[in-house]
């Protein structure tokens, strides 16, 4: 695809980001009257904290809409020196210190200091270094290209990411247990609990899938190397560890479910770019593998971003109890970012002795007893494995589904499948 990469990164990309940056209100869920009312009830609030509501609050960034709830967050995660420089940055590619010094009218040195300590210390900015949004862009339009990333060269360009996923993630998945992040926790979840991710995942946007359980499904003869996380790790040699955000987050709120936390994972070029930019730990490829056993062994379901085995890939261990994603299935039924999976639970009814593991440790809670016996509910069911790999009596085993889609090949081809659902949010949702 000669020139595409070109193209899209001088034109395409940046329209997007500036147009996100300059124009928030015209791809929001709110119009201005909603942010004139939110800062005449918050007279403590900066306009710089209202307009990176408003920027965040965008339905092309699955943003909450404008509320108490959110705009408290906001102001926990910038204080007002720090939301003056803020409100001048653009989605993701950014913009340089010195760029922004300009806007804000401040010395490019002060502004250098502020910047880095959000993006190295609260992690609430994306920091590219000099070719680095160019070489991403090249990658996903030519499949064949190489991506590494090394400690980024300067000029340096720092960017927004969307609350979730983006920040989100990147403030909780340092582990840090004191005070400031105990809080951003606690406001998070408040955010969350006004039920606005829901409403933007009506329609299925396969993003993600889960991975059976290695030893449910190694001597199946469908299985393929997407399916097994042994293939995953194999192809790669770079890995970096953090902390699960989900149960960080809900530890803070007040809900501490005791399982690993430890278990979010990057692999290959993912890996570099998060380890150049000291936001997780590395580890070796025989840790990452006892890392994910142990989450499996505790009744961790495994997922990864929905691609071939072979490319660069994001995994973590989820819990029902804590999940974002898993949560926006249980607690509101909506279909979320999971694909459909490749295998399913079933039961044989001549070994089961209802002992009830596989209804307790199912993430999902897709098992049910009831007086007439069992009830799966297909549609709870992620196809983790855990039920089985978990299961006494070996009385449940995971089986192929018919006419099961395979991962798409590459990043573009994940894009093309989960177009027609991000187009419905867009033309569709109100955001609010």
């Amino acid at each position: 695809m000669p020139g595409f990469s070109k193209n899209l990164n001088r034109r395409d990309f940046l329209k997007l980001s500036m147009a996100a940056s300059a124009y928030p209100a015209l791809l929001s869920g709110c119009g201005f009257k909603e942010i004139r009312e939110l800062g005449a009830a918050n007279p403590g609030a900066t306009p710089a904290h209202l307009k990176i509501v408003e920027f965040y609050s965008q339905k092309i960034l699955y943003g909450p809409p404008p509320s108490q709830e959110f705009l408290e967050l906001i102001v926990h995660l910038y204080t007002p020196e720090e939301a003056e420089i803020v409100q001048h940055l653009p989605l993701i590619y950014g913009k340089t210190a010195r760029s922004v010094a300009r806007r804000a009218k401040r010395p490019p040195e002060e502004v250098t200091v502020i910047l880095n300590r959000l993006a190295n210390e609260k992690r609430a900015l994306i920091v590219f270094g000099k070719g680095e949004p160019e070489k991403i862009l090249s990658y996903i339009s030519d499949f064949r290209s190489n991506l590494t990333f090394t400690a980024p060269e300067e000029p340096l360009r720092y960017g927004l990411m969307p609350i979730v996923p983006g920040t989100f993630e990147m403030v909780m998945m340092s582990g840090n247990d004191d005070e400031w992040h105990r809080r951003f926790g606690q406001l998070f979840e408040r955010v969350y609990n006004t039920g606005y991710l829901p409403k933007y995942l009506d329609k299925p946007l396969p993003l993600i899938r889960y991975i059976p359980v290695y030893e449910t499904i190694d001597a199946v003869p469908a299985a393929l190397p997407s399916d097994l996380l042994t293939e995953m790790l194999k192809e790669n040699s770079n890995f970096g560890v953090g902390f699960c955000q989900c149960r960080q987050s809900q530890a803070y709120a007040g809900h501490d479910c005791g399982l690993p936390r430890e278990t979010c994972m990057s692999i290959g070029p993912v890996a570099d770019f998060m380890l150049s930019r000291n936001l997780q730990r590395r580890i070796d490829r025989s840790e990452a593998l006892d890392i994910k056993m142990k989450a499996n062994a505790a009744g961790l379901a495994t997922f990864s971003i929905n691609v071939d085995f072979n490319l660069p890939n994001y995994t973590c261990s989820c819990c029902g109890c804590c999940c974002l994603i898993l949560r926006t299935i249980s607690e509101f039924n909506a279909p979320a970012l999971v694909a459909p999976p490749h295998f399913r639970p079933q039961r044989d009814k001549s070994k089961c002795v209802r002992c009830g593991l596989c209804r307790d440790r199912c993430p999902m809670k897709a098992w049910v007893m009831n007086e007439t016996g069992w009830e799966y509910r297909r549609e709870r069911c992620i196809g983790c494995g855990v039920c089985a790999s978990l299961c006494p009596a070996k009385a449940l085993s995971m089986q192929p589904v018919k006419n099961y889609q395979r991962p798409p090949a590459n990043l573009f081809s994940l894009g093309l499948r989960m177009g027609p659902g991000y187009a419905h949010h867009l033309l569709t949702s109100s955001g609010s």
